[in-house]
This record gives C-alpha cells, structure tokens and sequence, in this order.
C-alpha cells in the first residue's frame, strides 16, 4: 500500500486557513489521514462521536457539517469513486457521476456474467453484494489508469457483523466477517488504493475479530476539545442565528467562556443549546450553561449518570468525623488546585457500611478542588449491545470533562466480575475496558475515580492494584461521645434545627457510646423536629422531643449485615492511619475469621 497514488486531502496539522485553501486536518481526522497515507491498512473502523459536526471549507468561511458530507468533502474529495452502504439503503454513489461509471461496468458484468443487476438492481443483503463488488475491485486493478482510489464507507456495521459469540452467530454474519477480514488482507487492496471505512459509535459492537486482525486500524472520535469548541463557536453561526445580533445582546459569557464551560458537549448538541436559548428569547447565563450542560451531559449518557458541577463554599469543613480520610483528601485537593497532577492517585476507594457518607464526602471534597463529578452507578443492559454502546459513551464524556471526579457507586456491581453466565462475555469486554481506562497513566490529573461500596471484598482484585484504587479511605460510624456530639451539631446546622444545651448534654451522655451514622442521625432529628412541629414549636427542639425519636429509632438494617461492611472496610484497607484506634492493632487474620464468620451468617 506504500505505492497509493490518490493520498488522503491532508493540510498541514498547523497551516492557517486561506481563502480557498483546505481546513488544516486535527486530530482524529489528521490520524486518519496519515494511516491511510501511510500504506499500511486497507480497512479502518472509525467510532466513537460519529454523530456530531465537522468542519469543512466553504468559500471564505468554514461550514459544520454530519461526518458523511465531511468525508466526501474534506478527506476524499479526488476519489474515483465513493461508496456507501447500510443495510437499510444498500449501495449508494457519493455523486451522480460515480453512480454512472459504476453502472457502465455492471453493464458489461452483466452481459459476461449473463446476470440482470443493471436492470432489477443491486441485491440490498451485504452478503450478496459483497461477491460483486469484489468483482468491480479486481476491475479497478486491471484498469488502474482509470480510477484514482475507491473507498467504501460502510455505516451501521455492527449490524452485519455484531459482537457476539462464534456459536451465537449467524451464517450471514459469519460470511460477513470472513469477507471483511479477506478484503483486509487482500494484496490488491493495499497496492490500489482500495480503502473500506466502517464507521460504528461504539467499537465493542463489533466482532471482536476482526478489531484484532493486524490488517485493520482503529481511529476514535473524540468529543471536541476547547480549542475545537472555541473554533466552532466563533465560525459565525450563532450571530447569524440570532438574526446578526452582537453576541453580548443575548449571552452573559463570552466566546471564550462558553467554550470553557461546554467541556463534554460535542459540537451538535452545543448548537442545540444556544439555538433553543436564541429563539425562545433566553439569555445565555452561567445558570443557563450549567443546567442545560447537565441535562445534554445526562441525555448523552442515556440518563446513566448523573453530573453534577461543584457547588460554591462547600468544603470538606460541612463533613462532620472521618478525620483521617479529610486530612488525606485536603492533602488531594491541594495538589490538584496548585497544578501538582503528576503525583496524585488515579483511583480512591472508599469502602465503608451502608449510611455513613461517602457519597457526601466525595461532594463536598470535589466542590473543595473545584471539579465536577462525574456519578456512575450499574448500567450494565439486557439488550444486545446497548452495555458496550453505553460504556462508550460514558467514557467518551468523562475524557472530554477532565478535570473531573468520577464516581462510582455501589463499585462492587460495576467492577465487581470479569465474566458473568449467559452474557456473550460482554461483562468481560466491560471490564477490560474500565480496567484498561483507569489503568491509563496519561490520564493522570485529567480524571481522579473515586469507587464507593459497602463490599470492597466483591471488587475484582485487578482493580484494587496500585495505578488503579490504590489509595483505601474506610469510613465508619462515630467513634465516641466527640464524633456523636459533631455529627448531631453538624446536621442540626444543616437542616437548621438549634440544639440547646440540655440537648447537648443529653446527646453526650446517653448517646456517645453508640456507633451512629450520618443517615442515622439525620433520621433521629427529623423525627424530633417532627414533633415539635406537631406540638406547634416549629423552631424549637425540646430535650423530650429527641428523647422520643431516639427511642423510637430502630436501625432497619440487619446487624449481621453491618458488622460485614464494616469489618470488609477494615480488611481493605492497607495503612493504619485510617482505621479506627480499635482496629489499627488487631491481628489481620483474627479479622479475617471474625469476617467469614460474619459472611457465613449473612449467607444463612
């Protein structure tokens, strides 16, 4: 394939832009271009943002346009001929004239081959075209003066050759595949500049097969950076939209700002948004940005996250205990806020029994660095192909926000298992990528993932490593009358309840000895503002208020069950800093038996 004679439309990845000059080619695209150019693979799967805006020449100006049109015009606007195909449509011409040269030669095939494609058309079924266009490429080869380079963009691929196992799959599909991996490794391929393009959103849909085979190169779209927010922002057409208003009149953030806040967005979905605020007359505000960047962020996702941007003046200061898990993550915050991202963590996990606030600890320390969260749960799908196509999607975002903090939560069901029965190993591909991502040292200081569960025993051991969750903060519940009487004060605070002295006192001496959770006391004050509502002293909590909701107040989970969680954060945890003074000197091994002990009795 070094002899190409029809190269990729590739400008320099820095020229400026001229007046009737090609776009300089960045990123995805200038990779694309150079592998293709290189003479070194005849098939490629582009994936990833395949559903956004690109931007192409147009006159003096730049005009954004979907993927297809960017590849006929800007990376293969010389091509003899240009092919498309999707089972929904079969095979189309990227011009009129492509469509007339290729039928003049099914003409003739037809009358050697004594067939009728000319006249009842070409077959829709991939399987039964691929013999004839097989065919048309050996033509091509013996009448190479005559074409400059044909490439076939082939869209929805995973639909001929879905990632399914060998015994699971199709005839059809398997014919499918075996025809994809000969063109790939066809000699005359690689000397005539015959190229296949198969473009899929998300990569994992394919069989894995063929993403392995050496003869086939892989290019991922990613979300556009700032830079390529900032270029599309200031191409004209959102003044144009608004009717050639100065973009003061109608937005309170810049150019340059706007740009800076869309992090995560691809460039559709930002046009999306200033159209909708343009013409229903609402002003571009930062309140405006963070909600509509929220809701596309979470849409985008398909409703699996949740994101959320860091909230002005909370601090690791509104958390009441955990001493030694804050006193680590303000060490955390201060690397990442004076730029020190070299050393930091790629993982944190915080193990710790059901209610005792890791999920509000890991939102107050994420506001203290200023980054938004990123909050991850289960989104494993029982429908072919959704899982991979939802991890994609999540991932393609999380690299597009960095900086951010990407929570996990309840991690044991997500990176719990390599393998699951009856999935077609898609719990192993989930796994290997999120292995694979958060593994990925130049990352580092871009994405900080935070795993929170009340199991760590049911994490995979893989992802307990160093360069993963190395760093283990353990939360527990309150150790002693101190950290009782904060959490009490903590809260009451939050939920703007005074507690008089009486009720302190009462606090320290009756409750300081009992292992009380944020969730636990959060319910036990409600419960007494509750009656004092009711008794018509909105604002005032009695000492026989609190006493009632404390006597009242059952803890509704088992245990058995919370001795488990709390004995699994003791054994997860591998520096004694963080434990509780009672743990820190115990024999591991009798901590183990007293949690098998406990894991037996739950199994029971």
């Amino acid at each position: 394939m070094s002899h190409k004679p029809a190269p990729l439309a590739a400008a320099p990845a820095q020229s400026p832009v001229e007046s009737g000059s090609l776009l300089p080619l960045r990123g995805w695209a200038l990779e694309l271009a150079r592998r293709w150019n290189g003479g070194t693979y005849s098939l490629f799967v582009l994936h990833g943002n395949i559903f956004d805006l690109f931007p192409v020449q147009a006159g003096n100006g730049v005009e954004y346009v979907e993927l297809q049109r960017f590849l006929v015009r800007r990376l293969f606007p010389q091509r003899s001929c240009l092919l498309f195909y999707d089972i929904s449509e079969g095979l189309t011409f990227g011009t009129a004239d492509m469509q007339k040269r290729f039928f003049e030669w099914l003409e003739i095939y037809d009358a050697v081959e004594n067939t009728q494609f000319h006249q009842a058309g070409l077959p829709r079924e991939f399987i039964r075209l691929a013999p004839l266009l097989r065919r048309f490429f050996l033509h091509v080869a013996d009448h190479r003066e005559k074409w400059r380079g044909i490439t076939l963009i082939i869209h929805f691929p995973e639909k001929l050759i879905p990632a399914t196992e060998e015994a699971g799959a199709s005839t059809e599909e398997r014919l499918n595949l075996v025809t994809l991996l000969k063109w790939a490794a066809a000699p005359e391929m690689a000397t005539l500049d015959i190229g296949i393009l198969l473009v899929a959103e998300s990569a994992a849909e394919l069989n894995p097969r063929l993403l392995q085979n050496p003869y086939v190169a892989q290019v991922r779209i990613d979300l556009p950076d700032a830079a390529e927010r900032l270029r599309f922002l200031q191409s004209g057409w959102a003044e144009a939209l608004a009717g050639n208003r100065p973009w003061s009149e109608w937005s309170d953030l810049t150019v340059e700002e706007l740009a800076n806040r869309t992090a995560g967005l691809n460039l559709l979905r930002i046009r999306h948004f200033v159209a909708e605020a343009v013409r229903n007359g609402t002003r571009v505000t930062q309140e405006h940005v963070s909600a509509s960047k929220k809701r596309l962020i979470e849409e985008f996702c398909q409703g699996l996250v949740r994101f959320k941007d860091p909230k002005p003046g909370v601090s690791l200061d509104w958390v009441a205990t955990h001493r030694a898990a804050k006193e680590r993550l303000r060490e955390l915050a201060w690397l990442i806020k004076n730029a020190k991202t070299d050393v930091l963590e790629r993982g944190i996990l915080v193990p710790g029994r059901v209610g005792v606030g890791k999920s509000f600890l890991i939102d107050c320390f994420a506001s203290e660095c200023g980054l938004p969260v990123m909050e991850m749960g289960e989104f494993r799908s029982k429908w072919v192909g959704d899982t991979e196509r939802q991890q994609m999607r999540i991932l393609l975002t999380i690299r597009a926000l960095g900086p951010v903090i990407v929570v996990v939560d309840e991690a044991d069901a997500v990176f719990g298992t390599r393998e699951a029965e009856g999935d077609s190993g898609v719990s192993g591909r989930v796994f290997a990528a999120f292995a694979a991502h958060i593994g990925d040292s130049s990352l580092r200081g871009r994405e900080l993932w935070v795993a929170m569960t009340s199991r760590p025993d049911l994490l995979a051991i893989d992802m307990k490593r160093q360069g993963r969750f190395g760093l283990c903060l353990p939360l527990f519940p309150a150790q002693g009358p101190d950290d009782v009487l904060e959490l009490f004060q903590t809260i009451a605070r939050v939920k703007k309840i005074e507690l008089r002295k009486p009720i302190l006192n009462y606090i320290r001496d009756t409750l300081g000895d009992r292992p009380l959770t944020g969730s636990d006391v959060e319910s036990i004050l409600i419960r007494a503002k509750e009656r004092a509502v009711l008794a018509g002293r909105d604002d005032q909590v009695q000492r026989a208020d609190l006493e009632t909701a404390v006597n009242s107040f059952i803890d509704p989970l088992d245990p058995n069950l919370l001795a488990l969680q709390e004995l699994a954060a003791v054994l997860a945890c591998s520096d004694r800093r963080y434990l509780p003074e009672r743990y820190r000197d115990q024999d591991r091994g009798a901590l183990l038996d007293q949690f098998n002990r406990c894991k037996l009795h739950w199994v029971r």
